[in-house]
């Protein structure tokens, strides 16, 4: 079975994948420095031979080839070879080159479209399944031309700019569609049996890593949580403690399109909301591994808070280090998941530096509190809240709309300047014929209104169409 692989990139600046944040994000820091240690004391044993007998062409090749032989560029690709030969997607060598990307943090302001991506590597195609040759969409990023133009979780992009990406790894994907400021860049979405194109504009994209508020005429606290990296935490008490502080009664803790991070992270938020001694996560890895198995319990923190009612919401973009989040409230009955399911990575890559560069490798399944592998199916909700799904039809139709329109859309705009949902609602009325549900067009100018505003002005939440988030309030409201 072709095993696909996971690299959620957020094309902005540079590429992240969810299994790396930093040097590392599916594991931690000591985690790293032991995989290091150990690495340093591999002594070469069963596959001696083989070196041996590749000593031995390379001599002959070096004294007969005519041309010189670059032997920096010999070790790399063998490096690589070793990899590829794992069979496992997840698992890579990155060199110093590729792995200056990956040492980018998150927080601040970048230029590209704003999305998190998965790419199979182009030695697992499988030409009858589109999703093992195209780039995938894991979730658009608030904030960026993606999110705008409507891109969504599930699309497959086939065409940047005319050209293919069937033969491009997750690195080059990231990099052709990453962009530059200003300069139009049009990608071919391929979505159900529909196929289109979307010209977007990569601009700065500014990626808080999380945003808390007490929701308008309402006791419930709200945090959104865009990625886990090794601040996250510490800034998610921050908030914690100032929405308690201001007397919320219920809480939201918003999951969407978070593609991950680092492990950690979420383990730590967990802690805040869990009893000491419940289980938060398991480790599971091959039989006979040199590593051992283990379980992550919750211990006394200062911090916590046992009694306060809290909601997960979760859509297909909620990968990773949140659904260990997810899973570890869910299961142990200290919050109700509403939304709809998760993407299902349930898989632990561990990183090492190597040469310069870094590798990366699947070590373990992590397991929920009761055992369940999770993996390739996701995390269920409590509450389902499918997000709006569009029809072929409707999905030309609203691509079209957008594509020759786009005057009329800002021309609405500055007429009616006001963010509010009458407005929204009359220019949904004003459009009831193009073939393109009512809620799509709110949804559309919904969107248009908010990233027509600077960033610090713009709503950060939508009480109006954002149909998970009416029913998290509503829910917490009936809990009380």
């Amino acid at each position: 079975m072709l095993k696909k692989t996971l690299l959620l990139l957020l094309i902005i600046f540079f590429s992240l994948s969810t299994v790396f944040a930093g040097a590392s994000s599916e594991n931690t820091s000591s985690k790293q420095a032991s995989t290091t240690s150990a690495l340093s004391q591999i002594q070469v044993t069963n596959i001696s031979g083989t070196l041996l007998g590749l000593n031995t062409l390379y001599q002959y090749l070096n004294q007969n080839f005519l041309y010189d032989i670059d032997i920096d560029k010999v070790d790399e690709e063998l490096t690589k070879a070793l990899f590829k030969a794992l069979n496992d997607p997840y698992s890579e060598y990155i060199t110093e080159e590729e792995s200056q990307e990956f040492n980018e943090d998150i927080s601040g302001t970048y230029v590209g479209i704003g999305t998190y991506l998965t790419k199979y590597s182009p030695a697992f195609i499988d030409w009858d399944k589109k999703e093992t040759y195209m780039v995938e969409i894991i979730a658009p990023f608030p904030g960026g031309p993606a999110d705008r133009a409507g891109i969504r979780s599930g699309d497959l992009i086939s065409h940047v700019n005319g050209d293919t990406v069937y033969d491009l790894t997750a690195n080059e994907a990231s990099k052709l569609i990453r962009g530059k400021k200003g300069e139009p860049i049009t990608l071919t979405i391929n979505r159900g049996n529909a196929v289109f194109d979307v010209t977007l504009y990569p601009e700065e994209v500014t990626t808080p890593n999380t945003t808390s508020l007490i929701i308008e005429n309402t006791d419930i606290g709200y945090i959104s949580i865009s990625t886990f990296n090794q601040k996250t935490h510490e800034l998610f008490s921050e908030d914690l403690k100032k929405l308690m502080n201001n007397g919320i009664k219920g809480l939201i803790i918003d999951l969407r399109n978070n593609g991950g991070g680092i492990v950690d992270s979420a383990i730590m938020i967990a802690n805040f909301f869990l009893p000491e001694g419940e289980t938060i996560m398991s480790i599971q890895h091959k039989d006979g591994s040199s590593k051992q198995d283990y379980s992550t319990i919750s211990n006394n923190d200062t911090r916590k808070v046992l009694n306060l009612p809290i909601v997960i919401l979760t859509n297909n973009g909620t990968a990773s280090a949140s659904e260990i989040l997810t899973a570890a409230l869910q299961e142990n009955e200290r919050a109700t998941v509403i939304g709809s399911p998760s993407f299902g990575k349930g898989i632990i890559q561990e990183s090492a530096v190597w040469k310069n560069g870094y590798i990366k490798f699947t070590s373990a399944y992590y397991l929920t509190p009761k055992g369940n592998n999770i993996h390739k199916k996701g995390i269920t909700p409590d509450i389902i809240v499918e997000e709006h799904q569009y029809s072929d039809e409707e999905i030309k139709a609203y691509y079209n709309f957008v594509e020759n329109n786009k005057d009329e859309i800002t021309s609405y705009i500055k007429t009616h300047p006001e963010y509010t949902k009458e407005n929204m609602d009359g220019f949904a009325a004003a459009h009831n014929n193009i073939g393109v549900s009512d809620i799509a067009l709110k949804l559309l100018i919904r969107n248009e209104y908010i990233y027509s505003m600077p960033y610090e002005e713009r709503p950060k939440v939508d009480t109006n169409y954002d149909n998970a988030l009416i029913e998290a309030i509503n829910y917490l409201q009936g809990e009380k």
